[in-house]
């Protein structure tokens, strides 16, 4: 027999496909999109601010100084007394030159040997007071006796006591002149060894005042200021190329440079400018990138160079000749861009797109004055915002 059984058909709909991911997508890459163009218009952006550039050149130039040598007066072992940087005054010590170095450690021997001595019978001096204390009782106890035999009459006495009183006397006498005839013996040898050490160990006194400098390069003699107005392009080259730092030895030669003094409140400079410059103005110089100071163009020679007169302490400077120099020749002041600011439109005009309402536009602007980085421009103000490249 056959057998139905009642089944039940259920009929699937086909599922939608979902749009979510497509339009998660769109959405993502129209954010960034906009992040890009907001960095290209707001974030890459630069508030105009005001600030100088000064208009300069740079050159190598050399120290002129009014500066006197000090020479050695004899071959021998130098040591200095003063340092560099030191001022010192007419007569001050400089430095010592010793001709015979044995024959001087043999005389230091002798003097400390004498001091030694002197000071002994000096300390012995306290021993010396209370003997002649004890003396000097026993004369007024025998000068005592003396009167009470004398009133008494016992001559017999009176003689004795005389006598003890003479010996007692020059016992005093003696010790008196003991010491002190020692002491003044040796202070004698003592002096006649420091002359005799004066002679093998010269000292040099200061002629002139200034400030000690152990820079001794020979140029102190061709350098002279009221000479050298006269120097040539070679030979301001030739001291640029020689001026070096020598080294002091101890052993020195007659004659030889062992320091100068300087007067260090009027100096000069010398250069062979590249730019136009006026004689008689005053201009700002950097030495070797550091602070500015003030100096005077005096001169320029022949040859085409310039002397400059600086009546600032050279302290910083004592043992320069060759030195690296900025001439300022005049300061800017105005709005100032990064040289990357600058865009060149179709036309060939230089500009800056400014940023107003969230827009951008492109302005001209004519550059003033720049420098390795930025550039002072007219047609901007302070607090414009513009675009960088």
């Amino acid at each position: 027999m056959r057998q139905h059984y009642n089944k039940k058909v259920v009929y699937l709909r086909p599922k939608k496909k979902s749009l979510k991911l497509p339009i998660f997508i769109a959405l993502l890459f129209i954010v960034i999109l906009l992040l890009y163009f907001y960095k290209a218009l707001f974030m890459n952006t630069y508030t105009v601010i005001n600030g100088e550039i000064s208009e300069s050149f740079s050159a190598d130039a050399i120290i002129i100084k009014n500066e006197i040598p000090v020479l050695s007066p004899v071959d021998g072992k130098v040591q200095l007394l003063v340092k560099s940087g030191e001022r010192v005054r007419v007569g001050t010590p400089l430095f010592i030159v010793t001709t015979d170095e044995k024959q001087k450690q043999h005389y230091q021997k002798e003097m400390a040997e004498i001091e030694e001595k002197i000071g002994t019978l000096e300390d012995s001096a306290g021993s010396s007071l209370i003997a002649l204390n004890l003396i000097n009782k026993s004369i007024e106890n025998t000068t005592e006796k003396l009167k009470e035999a004398t009133e008494s009459g016992e001559f017999d006495k009176v003689k004795l006591l005389k006598d003890e009183l003479e010996r007692l006397t020059n016992e005093r006498k003696k010790l008196l002149e003991s010491n002190e005839a020692n002491i003044n013996l040796l202070k004698k040898q003592l002096n006649q060894i420091q002359e005799d050490l004066s002679k093998i160990e010269i000292v040099t006194y200061a002629s002139d005042s200034g400030i000690v400098s152990l820079f001794v390069d020979g140029f102190e003699d061709i350098l002279v200021p009221n000479r050298a107005e006269k120097i040539s392009h070679a030979q301001l080259q030739a001291v640029s190329e020689s001026a070096s730092k020598p080294a002091i030895g101890k052993n020195v030669r007659a004659n030889q440079p062992v320091l100068k003094i300087i007067d260090n409140f009027s100096w000069y400079i010398a250069l062979k400018p590249e730019k136009t410059l006026k004689e008689g103005r005053e201009y700002y110089i950097k030495i070797n990138d550091d602070e500015k100071i003030k100096a005077r163009l005096i001169k320029i020679n022949e040859e085409g160079i310039g002397f400059f007169l600086v009546n600032t302490d050279l302290d910083s400077l004592l043992d320069s000749r060759k030195v690296k120099v900025e001439i300022i020749l005049g300061t800017y002041s105005g709005a100032m861009i990064p040289k990357n600011a600058i865009f060149t439109d179709d036309g060939g005009e230089k500009g800056v797109y400014i940023i107003e309402r969230g827009k951008r536009r492109f302005k001209p602007v004519e550059p003033v004055i720049e420098d390795e980085y930025n550039v002072i421009v007219e047609g901007l103000k302070q607090g414009d915002k513009i675009l960088l490249k």
